[in-house]
């Protein structure tokens, strides 16, 4: 091979079997892109100085396997190292703290374990993908060193602690991903200080207390506030160092946009979990609180949240009404508020949202009629069941005027059916009942007994004389 090789791309393909150290044996190469084939068996050991030159490294989507290396910690240069979808295991080596110049590092989805180091000084990290690993511990104070850090995900691990008031300081984040760990506690004041954040998910944990008001000081998105932080390719500095060589590389053949690399994540809306790559990461804006033990009601002052386009909060323990200023949010897509005990109408004011296309109220105390208007007309049963007080299509229950669907609903929430086993609708017509049968006793007993008769008129009387006074004045 070459000693004057510089960039080698194997990328997607079908090539197989171990990785040769000869692909490493080269002074000059700065970019080995290995990724999206289905090469095994374990990364090589290697002598440095000769591999230090190396600034890409992406070995991701393979089946590679064995512990990461300690040699890939000696690489300096290195700005990108995208290990990800293998089956490493063991833990993060303690060698990646001094990996100053990286900026784009991606170890997600492998069967790595143990603390994320506390000795982390990549103090020109912009992007960390740990997820689905069982990485356990709290979140370092050392990603303070990294105050360049727009993505921050470390979901479906077994991270435990709460968030630590120390993360507001990392002011360039832009999305935080920690769904599915053990973190719990409440909120933090200072996570609101996070004003540039676009994307945030920190469902199934075990968060506690009230949903901040101050999140409606976090811009998801809002136009104006905040520069694009995500392009459709990273671009990283030895690119430039590369394009100093236009008599051995043509731009037609190696395009900075075509081998750059592309932020991507996932996050959960409409119902379904997508994938947002590149620039289009500029223009989403979400928020997925659930499954969590949230309580207390729904802040209105979300409703300043004018950007977002998603929405979750299913799944806790919110109470009261839903604000009716969330009709401000004209640019949502999807609202979930199933799963919580919410009461009180759906506020019509609702359908002035033109953007929404998937609404979920199931499984609250909600009564009164479903809003039947513009795109409430596509949301069907699902949207609306485990509400016995809701009423109108597309449900079966028909609206009756006659009947007060409040006070229904308020038994519910007494529990009195649960704990006594009373239906509601049977105890209010023996109430009724019972007091028709004590006002006909009354007027019987009147009737029948003259002496009685004259007491209840002289009372009345004397009511009568004691009122006219005062409504004269």
């Amino acid at each position: 091979m070459s000693s004057k090789l510089m960039v080698l791309i194997l990328s997607n393909n079908r090539l197989d079997g171990q990785i040769s150290p000869n692909l490493f044996n080269n002074i000059s190469l700065w970019t080995l892109r290995l990724n999206g084939n289905q090469f095994t068996g374990i990364i090589p050991n290697l002598t440095l100085p000769e591999f230090s030159s190396l600034s890409t490294l992406d070995l991701s989507r393979n089946r590679i396997s064995g512990e990461i290396p300690t040699w890939i910690g000696n690489l300096t240069w290195l700005e990108t190292l995208a290990l990800s979808n293998n089956s490493f295991v063991g833990p993060i080596p303690l060698e990646f703290c001094n990996l100053v110049n990286l900026v784009f590092l991606d170890l997600s989805q492998n069967n790595l374990s143990g603390p994320i180091p506390s000795c982390l000084n990549l103090t020109s990290l912009e992007y960390m993908h740990f997820q689905v690993n069982n990485l356990t511990g709290l979140m370092p104070e050392a990603l303070l060193k990294s105050p360049k850090l727009k993505t921050l995900d470390l979901k479906h691990n077994n991270l435990s602690g709460s968030i630590p008031s120390w993360l507001a300081l990392l002011s360039n984040l832009r999305i935080i991903l920690l769904k599915g760990n053990h973190l719990s506690g409440s909120i933090p004041h200072e996570f609101c200080q996070l004003n540039k954040i676009l994307i945030l998910d920190l469902s199934h944990n075990a968060f506690i207390g009230p949903i901040p008001p101050c999140f409606s000081n976090i811009t998801f998105g809002k136009n104006g506030t905040v520069e694009p932080a995500f392009a459709d390719r990273i671009q990283m500095s030895y690119s430039t160092d590369i394009y100093r060589y236009p008599s051995r590389f043509d731009e037609g053949t190696y395009s900075r946009d075509e081998y750059g690399e592309q932020e991507e994540v996932e996050f959960v809306t409409k119902s379904r979990s997508d994938s947002y790559r590149g620039d289009i990461l500029n223009y989403m804006a979400g928020m997925d609180l659930s499954c969590n033990e949230f309580t207390g009601d729904i802040p209105p002052e979300l409703g300043a949240l004018i950007a977002i386009r998603a929405l979750n909060l299913s799944h806790n323990q919110l109470t009261g009404s839903i604000p009716k200023i969330l009709s401000d949010l004209k640019k949502l897509e999807s609202m979930d508020l199933s799963h919580n005990k919410l009461s009180g109408q759906i506020p019509s004011e609702l359908i002035g949202i033109n953007t929404l296309a998937v609404f979920i109220v199931a499984y609250n105390n909600l009564s009164g009629r479903v809003p039947d208007k513009a795109q409430f007309n596509t949301f069907d049963v699902s949207s609306y069941e485990g509400n016995p007080a809701l009423c109108g299509p597309p449900l079966q229950q028909q609206c009756n005027t006659s009947k007060d669907p409040v006070i229904l609903v308020t038994l519910r929430q007494a529990g009195l059916a649960e704990k006594f086993g009373i239906d509601p609708i049977s105890f209010l017509s023996s109430f009724a009942a019972t007091y028709v049968v004590y006002l006909l006793g009354f007027v019987i007993v009147l009737y029948v007994n003259p002496n009685w008769r004259g007491l209840w008129f002289n009372f009345i009387d004397a009511c009568l004389s004691f009122i006219f006074p005062f409504c004269s004045k």
